[in-house]
């Protein structure tokens, strides 16, 4: 039998039943096409990102570890819809899917125009009015399946409530590290511009970009003014051997540099930024 689960906001939320003997998703995608987390991929259409073993992550919550009991949940009741922050349908015992609910997806009255429904389709429109809604989308946010114990998931930043401290997920650079790149003897800081002053999306960028420069052969280091002038021509001061970084728009030219995110098409001669990238 499956069930849909609720989880109502706040640090001391409970669970709730909300549906027995309810499939809410029909159909659960294959996940032939998961690739571990990356905020710098752009997943294309198919594909999932995918946490193995993530049962044994801190961030996984106990819902997942234990045995699911249905009769140990309540049924939620009509007045404690508006304080959902999240639903879990829980499918052929091993598939939990979860939705984020939003203000967006709860509707206190609403009045809709419905030609029947997916089973019984009708010619005959009819006037449906309706109160308490909860909307569901057609794919859920995650999916945790529990023969395989991976969590698959499209877009981290929506789950991130859901499991506390998932983000560590992403690959941010510390203080320190920050301080260190911004310290390198390539890179001449103006402007009083300091690590401070670099954002969340930089410090991602940071991290990528300081294993790459430290992987590079001296050669390749020689290179990067001529790759750089191609496309930021200005960041790069010949008679200092440096690179001029005054602001955050500047340092991610940098950072794009380093990453090899710039490019030029073959055939036509086109210069483009490469926002994701896939190694062949």
């Amino acid at each position: 039998m499956d069930y849909l689960i609720s989880k109502t906001k706040g640090v001391n939320g409970s669970y709730y039943r909300v549906l027995s003997d309810a499939t809410v998703f029909d159909n659960i995608e294959e996940f032939d096409n998961a690739r571990s987390y990356d905020d710098e991929y752009k997943l294309q259409e198919g594909e999932w990102f995918v946490v193995e073993n993530f049962s044994t992550k801190e961030y996984c919550i106990s819902l997942l570890r234990e045995n699911f009991v249905p009769t140990s949940y309540s049924y939620m009741r009509r007045e404690d819809y508006k304080k959902i922050d999240f639903v879990v349908s829980i499918q052929n015992d091993k598939y939990f899917l979860f939705q984020k609910i939003t203000p967006s997806y709860l509707y206190s009255k609403r009045s809709m125009i419905s030609w029947g429904n997916l089973q019984n389709p009708s010619d005959q429109a009819r006037l449906l009015k309706e109160d308490n809604i909860l909307v569901i989308k057609d794919t859920p946010d995650c999916i945790f399946v529990k023969d395989t114990d991976r969590l698959y998931f499209k877009n981290l930043n929506t789950i991130t409530s859901i499991f506390n401290g998932i983000n560590e997920l992403y690959r941010e650079a510390t203080d320190d590290e920050v301080e260190t790149f911004l310290s390198m003897d390539i890179i001449n800081l103006e402007s009083d511009f300091s690590k401070d002053q670099v954002k969340t999306a930089n410090r991602r960028r940071i991290k990528e970009a300081t294993e790459r420069y430290n992987n590079f052969s001296t050669e390749q280091k020689n290179r990067i003014p001529n790759y750089i002038s191609q496309y930021c021509p200005n960041l790069y001061d010949a008679t200092t051997n440096r690179f001029r970084i005054s602001n955050e728009k500047e340092l991610t030219e940098l950072l794009n540099t380093l990453n090899q995110r710039y490019y030029t098409t073959e055939i036509d001669g086109e210069k483009r930024l490469a926002n994701s990238v896939t190694k062949l």
